[in-house]
C-alpha cells in the first residue's frame, strides 16, 4: 500500500473508531451508574437489568431500519444523524424525574445510537483491503473496549464533583460536538445505498447460517456487554463492594483486554478466523462459569480481569466471517439484521434474565446459568462451516448456480 493510501486508511479508522467509542460509551455509561439509579429509583435487580433490553429493544428496531435512512441520506450523513440524536437523548435523559422518563429515554437511546454500525461496518468494507479485513475489523473494535474502560472512569470522576445527570449532559454536549467535527472532515459517502427489498431480506433470513452466525453474535455480546452490565450489581449485592470499588474494578478489568482485538485480528488472519471465534466462546464461557462459582475477592478479581480478555477476541473474526458471508452491496444489510437481533438477545434479554435470577438466588448464579450457554454456543461453532458468499439472496444465489 502507498504512504497517502496508509494514511488514508488509518484516519478514516480512527475517525470511525472514535465516533463508535463514543457511541458504546453512551450505552454503557448506565452499568456503572446502576447502583446508584437503582437506590434512587427503589427498583429491585430484574427491573435494573430490564434497562438493558429497553436500549437493545430500541437498538433493534434502529438497526433494522438504517438500511432505509441510509439508502435515502448515505452512511456518511447516517453516521452523523446517529452520533448527533446519541447526543441529544443524552442531553434529554440528564433532565429525568421519573422512572417513566428515564425508560422512555433509553429506549430512545438504542433508537439513536443504532444507526451507526452497519453504515460504520460498510465504510470499513470500502475502506479496507479485504487482506486487511480482520485488522481493521480489530481497530474498529478498539473502540468499545476503550468505552467499557471510559465508562466506570468517567461514572468515578462525574460523582465527586457533580450528580449522575449532570454527567449524561456534558457527555451528550461532546458526542453533539463530535457529529459536527466528523461532518466537516469525513470523506464524502461513495458507492451504492441501495435500500433493502423484500427478496434480499428473505434470502438472508432463510439461510441457516445466518442464524448460526447470529447465535454465536448474541452469546458473544452477552459475554461482553452482557456480563459487563451486571457486573456492578453483582460486585455490590454479592460481594459487598462499594459503588466506587466496583465502577474502579470495572475500569481496570478492562485495561488488559484493551489490546486484545488487535492481537485476535492479526491471529485471525493467520490461523483463520472460525477457529479464533470458537476458542474466544469456549474462553469467555469458562470464565463466566468461574466468575459466577468465584466466593472469594481475590478469584472473583482473576475472573473479572480474565473474561473480558477473551470475550473480546470474537469480534474482530467474528464481523470479518460476517463480511465474507455476503456479496459486495448486502454487507450492511447483512449487519443490520444480525447485529440487532444478536444484542437484543446477548445485550438486552440475557441481562435482564441475569437480573431476574438474582432476584431469586444471586446473580452468580445468574452468570453461571450464562456462561454455560456460551460454552453450548462455542462447541457448536466448532463444527459449522463458513463459506465465502455463503449467505445471498434466492437471485442471487439462482444466478450462481447457472
Amino acid at each position: 500500500m502507498k504512504g497517502s493510501s496508509v494514511s488514508r486508511l488509518y484516519g478514516g479508522l480512527s475517525l470511525l473508531a472514535g465516533l463508535f467509542f463514543l457511541n458504546f460509551t453512551a450505552r454503557v455509561i448506565f452499568s456503572p451508574l446502576l447502583p446508584i439509579i437503582e437506590g434512587e429509583f427503589d427498583l429491585d435487580h430484574a427491573a435494573s437489568g430490564s434497562f438493558f433490553l429497553l436500549i437493545s429493544a430500541g437498538y433493534f428496531i434502529s438497526i433494522l431500519s438504517s438500511g432505509f435512512i441510509s439508502s435515502r441520506i448515505n452512511h456518511k450523513n447516517t453516521i452523523l444523524l446517529s452520533t448527533v440524536a446519541t447526543g441529544l437523548v443524552l442531553c434529554i435523559l440528564s433532565f429525568c424525574s421519573s422512572l417513566w422518563f428515564m425508560r422512555m429515554g433509553l429506549f430512545s437511546l438504542g433508537l439513536a445510537a443504532g444507526l451507526y454500525l452497519p453504515s460504520g461496518l460498510v465504510s470499513i468494507s470500502r475502506l479496507v483491503p479485504p487482506s486487511y479485513m480482520a485488522r481493521g475489523m480489530a481497530v474498529h473494535e478498539l473502540a468499545p473496549n476503550f468505552g467499557f474502560i471510559a465508562a466506570p472512569v468517567l461514572t468515578d470522576i462525574v460523582l465527586r464533583y457533580c450528580t449522575w445527570q449532570q454527567g449524561l449532559l456534558w457527555l451528550g454536549i461532546f458526542m453533539i460536538s463530535a457529529g459536527i467535527l466528523y461532518a466537516a472532515i469525513a470523506a464524502e459517502s461513495q458507492g451504492p445505498t441501495d435500500a433493502p427489498n423484500f427478496s434480499d431480506v428473505q434470502g438472508i433470513l432463510s439461510q441457516a447460517k445466518f442464524w448460526l452466525i447470529t447465535l454465536f453474535f448474541s452469546l458473544a455480546i452477552c459475554s461482553s456487554i452482557g456480563i459487563y452490565a451486571m457486573l456492578p450489581l453483582y460486585l455490590v449485592s454479592d460481594h459487598n463492594l462499594t459503588t466506587e470499588q466496583a465502577s474502579r474494578l470495572l475500569a481496570y478489568s478492562r485495561i488488559a483486554a484493551l489490546m486484545m482485538p488487535l492481537a485476535a485480528g492479526w491471529l485471525g488472519d493467520r490461523l483463520g478466523n472460525k477457529a479464533i471465534m470458537g476458542w474466544a466462546l469456549t474462553l469467555a464461557g469458562i470464565f463466566t462459569i468461574l466468575l459466577g462459582l468465584s466466593k472469594t475477592l481475590p478469584w472473583v478479581i482473576a475472573f473479572v480481569v480474565l473474561q473480558p480478555m477473551a470475550a473480546v477476541c470474537f469480534f474482530p473474526s467474528g464481523f470479518a466471517v460476517l463480511s465474507a458471508m455476503v456479496p459486495e452491496g448486502k454487507k450492511g444489510l447483512a449487519a443490520s439484521l444480525c447485529i440487532p437481533v444478536a444484542f437484543l438477545g446477548g445485550g438486552g434479554l440475557l441481562p435482564a434474565l441475569i437480573g431476574s435470577i438474582g432476584d431469586f438466588s444471586s446473580i452468580g448464579v445468574g452468570f453461571l446459568v450464562t456462561g454455560t450457554a456460551i460454552m453450548s454456543g462455542a462447541v457448536l461453532s466448532f463444527f459449522v462451516s463458513f463459506e465465502k458468499n455463503a449467505i445471498l439472496s434466492d437471485n442471487e444465489a439462482i444466478t450462481n448456480k447457472g
